[in-house]
């Protein structure tokens, strides 16, 4: 048996421990920001703002980055994240890991809910079978595709029942989960909300209104939930009775919900807000002043391309829009918020190999090795080419994206990248994004579109088994399928050694831009403007995107 105990030393790449005590105004100039006040009490306020709404509490229903922020921040799973953004044990207090490396020993350390009741094992199986009983999106991540625990994939199929999954409660403080396969990125799915724990007489009591007030969910994390104005802001307070209250320093968050970043900008001005994000449009105002900075939010945007569509399986036509793209002037003259271009599927700063080096930087500029990097005159060639082999003049095309999600400058530049090919008749759709996901793509009523995906672990799985053709009722909306890739998901859910599991890997995402299968664009970066008040604000490329526990304020 392998003994680990407290801090688990495994750096997450996709994490940064934002440095955001910077400096703040020079001695010889005077700073046009502010900082939230605290209250008279003396007690120490921190105000964000967040671009979107909550969407839910319920960490076994969550989906979007808001309330796995938000349920992170009064919820602890098994693992949390130290200030430096590495792994740590949270629940756990310790864990025994057999030699296979199929069975895992969770002791619980002493630990209450909200309601004074003590954190016990059962509180973590009922909650991973509640996952599936409840179909929830990311049932997924207890199967196959993620942690593989033993009869998941079974239950989440429909073929078996919870009652036979391989999670156990030995008694109160003992959790033995048996995996079906090893897993090398277990422990970063147990720091992912959809592992957290729930306390099973509280959920049942609650019945249908579970987690949908504050008065219908139970805290055992560092902060309390103490206001949610749908909509509007979420109000957080620190959880005195928590089991490492010590390194809570902020008495209260308040997040301003769905907040637009002009008006955020001009908040943070006025010392109303500690932490925003800005636009594209405001860098220019901003860039040079000590609260500005840029962070790597984890998404990818792409192409999803429609293997249905005549014209698109065509792989010249998909190399000709591929190479008509310049990413670089996209990135740098038209985004201007720390964006990159991106040259495969899985972006950089997302999972470090076993020698140390970045996945994606491993593999390399996958555009230039299969020439679909930007090349306007190339790019002519593959559509030419593609035409003749079609047999057609030109054909046509368009492109579905969604306004809400702020992609509207990148949407018209593409379009005029597009637009000057010949044989190419370009056209936009614009819908907003559950339009976008549930009446374009999932119906396969598109050409191309353009989306993103967020990784929701530190590893390259996180996107490369989206593109299996197991997705193709879920995330492969555009119906890719090549035998090879599939073979080579498969080979690297079963393979034990890290680095032939990364080789493996290397070759998927390799072929996956041989085939043109999606079209990479960027990796998104934020413009941030952080208070000089303020500091340990941890920002994650992966899973929950922000951590608020190690927060303090001057």
């Amino acid at each position: 048996m392998k003994r680990f105990k407290k801090v688990i030393s495994v750096l997450l790449c996709g994490a940064l421990a934002l440095s955001l005590c910077a400096c703040g105004s020079s001695s010889d100039s005077e700073s046009s920001t502010g900082s939230a006040s605290s209250s008279s009490s003396g007690s120490k306020s921190v105000t964000i703002m967040s671009e979107n709404d909550l969407m839910s509490l319920d960490s076994g229903i969550a989906t979007d980055g808001t309330s796995f922020e938000v349920v992170s921040a009064f919820t602890d799973g098994l693992y949390g994240y130290a200030a430096d953004g590495t792994l740590e044990l949270a629940l756990a207090e310790s864990i025994d890991i057999s030699d296979d490396a199929l069975t895992y020993t969770f002791t619980l350390r002493e630990a209450t809910w909200s309601n004074g009741v003590a954190i016990t094992a059962d509180d973590f199986v009922y909650a991973w079978k509640r996952v599936i009983t409840e179909s929830s999106e990311y049932a997924f991540l207890l199967g196959e595709q993620g942690a593989n625990i033993v009869g998941a994939e079974d239950a989440y199929t429909g073929g078996g029942s919870v009652d036979d999954m391989g999670v156990t409660a030995v008694d109160e403080k003992t959790l033995v989960v048996e995996l079906a396969s090893p897993c090398g990125f277990f422990d970063k799915l147990l720091a992912f909300p959809t592992f957290f724990p729930i306390n099973e007489e509280f959920c049942e009591e609650q019945g249908d209104q579970y987690a949908t007030s504050t008065d219908a969910v139970l805290s055992c994390g560092a902060f309390i939930l103490d206001t949610w104005e749908l909509g509007t802001k979420v109000v957080l307070t620190k959880n005195e009775d928590y089991w490492d209250a010590d390194t809570v320093q902020i008495d209260e968050l308040t997040i301003n919900l769905s907040q637009e970043q002009s008006a955020a900008a001009l908040q943070f001005d006025s010392g109303e807000l500690d932490y925003c994000i800005i636009s594209s449009s405001l860098v220019d105002t901003y860039s040079s002043t000590d609260e500005y900075s840029t962070i790597n939010n984890g998404f990818l945007w792409y192409l999803f391309v429609n293997f249905e569509n005549e014209y698109l399986q065509n792989e010249n036509i998909r190399k000709g829009l591929s190479a008509a793209i310049d990413r670089v002037d996209l990135c740098d003259n038209i985004l201007k918020d720390g964006s990159t271009p991106a040259v495969g599927f899985v972006p950089t700063e997302l999972s470090t190999n076993s020698d140390g080096t970045d996945f994606a930087e491993s593999c390399g500029d996958l555009l230039a090795a299969y020439e679909i990097d930007y090349d306007i005159d190339k790019a002519q060639e593959y559509i030419n080419a593609g035409l003749a082999e079609l047999g057609v003049d030109s054909i046509d095309i368009s492109m579905v994206y969604g306004t809400d999600e702020g992609v509207d400058t990148t949407a018209t530049y593409l379009q005029q990248a597009f637009s000057n090919l010949e044989g190419i008749n370009f056209s936009l759709v614009a819908t907003e994004k559950q339009s976008r996901i549930n009446v374009y793509l999932k119906n396969g009523d598109f050409d191309i579109c353009l989306t993103r995906w967020g990784p929701d672990y530190s590893d390259p799985t996180t996107y490369l088994n989206s593109m299996e053709k197991s997705q193709w009722t879920s995330n492969n909306y555009g119906h890719y399928y090549n035998e090879e890739y599939d073979a080579l998901m498969e080979s690297a859910r079963s393979e034990t050694d890290a680095e032939a599991r990364e080789v493996i890997l290397e070759e998927a995402n390799g072929l996956l831009m041989e085939d043109v299968a999606i079209i990479p664009i960027f990796q998104q970066g934020q413009a941030i403007l952080t208070s000089s008040s303020i500091s340990g604000l941890l920002h994650n490329a992966a899973g929950t995107p922000y951590i608020y526990k190690y927060l303090t304020k001057n």
